[in-house]
Order: C-alpha cells, then structure tokens, then sequence
C-alpha cells in the first residue's frame, strides 16, 4: 500500500470515527434519524450508487415510472442510512435485542437440530438489517451465529467493522482460503453460521435471483451437504417504526444437487424480498 493511499484510508476512516462520536451523545432514536437522512440525501446521490442502482432497477422492474422510481430509491437510501448507524452503534443493537422477533415456519426445526447438536446454516441476503438473524439466535435461542464477511478494502474502517461484528459473536471468518478452513472447523464443531449469497461470485453457475441469471455460489450448498446439516432460507424486515424487525426463517432446504438447492435458495429469498424490496441493498453490481 501507498502512502497516499494509507492516507486516503486513515483519513476517511477518521471522519466515521469523529461522526460516531459527534452522534454518540444522541438518543439511539434520534442517530437513526440523522441516518436515514443521510442515506437518503447523500448516498443513494453518489453516481457510482445511482448508476448501479438505475440499471438493477430496469432490470427487475423495467415497468417502473420515474416517479415511483424516485420514491423506491428514498426508500432504499432510508433502510440504507440506518442500517450504516446500527452498524456503528452494533453494540447498542445487540443491548436491545429485544427489537428483533421470530417469524416464519423454520424455527422449530431450528431448534431442534441446536438440540442435536448438529450445527446449521442460515443463508441470507443484504435486506433490512441482516445481522438479526444471528442476534436473534444468540438471545432466543441460546445458539452464537458466525458470520461471514468479505475484509474491506480500508485496513482501518476493516478493523472497526470487525469490532463490531465481535460484539454479536466472537466467531467472524473472512472470505478465503483460511476463513472457509476455519469455517468448516466451526460447523463440524456443531456450530452454526450465517452467510449472505446476493453477491455476484464471477464464474459461478447463472441461478435465477430476483427473476434474473445472476452468478451465485454454490458454497452453502456444499457446506451443508459435505456437513451433514441443514441450511435455512433467513431474512431480517425492518418494521415500519424503523426501529424493530421480524427474523423471517423459512422451512430447510432438502439436499439435493448443488445447484438446484442454491435456486432453491434464491427462490426463497427472491419471494420475500419482493414483498418488500425497498429494503434489499440495491447498490450491488448482482448481474452482468
């Protein structure tokens, strides 16, 4: 790394730092606020967001007006802002954990492989806030969820972000040679993790997502069956007071063939993910 560059990274990361402490002194309410009014004003503003978000948009929904286009996006930079605060307030978050709820069909079956001891997976995607699943876990069902994260490129924003992931669970492996290794030790161990499959993992298979090909990996698939575990379909709303969530776990996915579990993964996800789609994260680059 460069000097400059080393700069560039210390220098953007300090601004957060002093933003978190500018905010800190506020109502946990009142940060959100400052969020959403962030993420709508200024990020969805930044051209590299708005031209990934307009050519997803067209995308999926070709039929959709300017005007209703517009709206969605305030939507999306809402969602967006507040889950930027969460983040750097994690801690608080987790203190109040009382915010997330149970929803959907899979949670008993959940349950009962924690009592066997067999582990599990839950896959995910960048929707509402999708650390819920893993506080909800740690607080109603007595069971630490690992994440999986990608490392940033800042060394320093990487560092804090780490931080504050510790603060659900310890356990955190980073995508890789020796995150997976690590990964797999956790699952044979009996644990459980949660990992989010909307990115795009160039040269993988071309599995529907949301109506569209998208590359999609076939990691999870492979994971559960190669363990012997079951894998969960699990996606976290933002309610409308913006404040608390329902934790939605569908029913497991049979194991089959690789990749008609991963679509059937993406089928799951894509289904709940319409019903409110303002709160998926819309900047990704997720098809060619």
């Amino acid at each position: 790394m460069s000097k400059l560059t080393d700069l560039g990274h210390r220098l953007s990361n300090g601004v957060l730092r002093v933003g978190k402490q500018m905010l800190r002194p506020l109502r946990f309410s009142t940060r959100l606020r400052v969020g959403s009014w962030v993420g709508r004003k200024l990020l969805v503003r930044l051209p590299a967001a708005r031209k990934r978000f307009d050519r997803n948009i067209e995308l999926i929904f070709p039929k959709m007006s300017m005007q209703a286009r517009r709206t969605f996006l305030e939507k999306v930079g809402d969602n967006t802002g507040r889950v930027l605060i969460e983040e750097m307030f994690m801690d608080e978050v987790v203190h109040h954990h009382e915010r997330f709820r149970s929803s959907g069909p899979g949670w008993d079956a959940y349950r009962a492989a924690l009592q066997d001891g067999k582990g599990a997976l839950m896959v995910s995607a960048h929707f509402g806030n999708w650390e819920g699943m893993r506080i909800i876990s740690r607080f109603n069902f007595d069971a630490e969820v690992a994440g999986v994260y990608r490392p940033h490129n800042n060394p320093y924003y990487n560092d804090d972000f780490v931080s504050a992931l510790n603060t659900i669970s310890p356990q955190n492996f980073p995508k890789g040679r020796h995150g997976t290794r690590d990964l797999v030790r956790h699952l044979r161990g009996g644990g459980v993790a949660a990992i989010l499959i909307d990115q795009k993992q160039s040269g993988s298979p071309l599995i529907p997502f949301l109506g569209q090909p998208a590359e999609t990996t076939l990691t999870a698939a492979k994971l559960a069956k190669s363990q012997g575990i079951p894998v969960y379909p699990a996606l976290t709303y933002r309610n409308e007071d913006g404040v608390t969530f329902d934790c939605w776990l569908g029913d497991a996915i049979l194991h089959d063939e690789d990749e008609v579990m991963m679509r059937a993964m993406n089928d799951a996800l894509s289904a709940k993910i319409l019903e409110r789609p303002e709160q998926w994260f819309w900047f990704h680059r997720r098809w060619r």
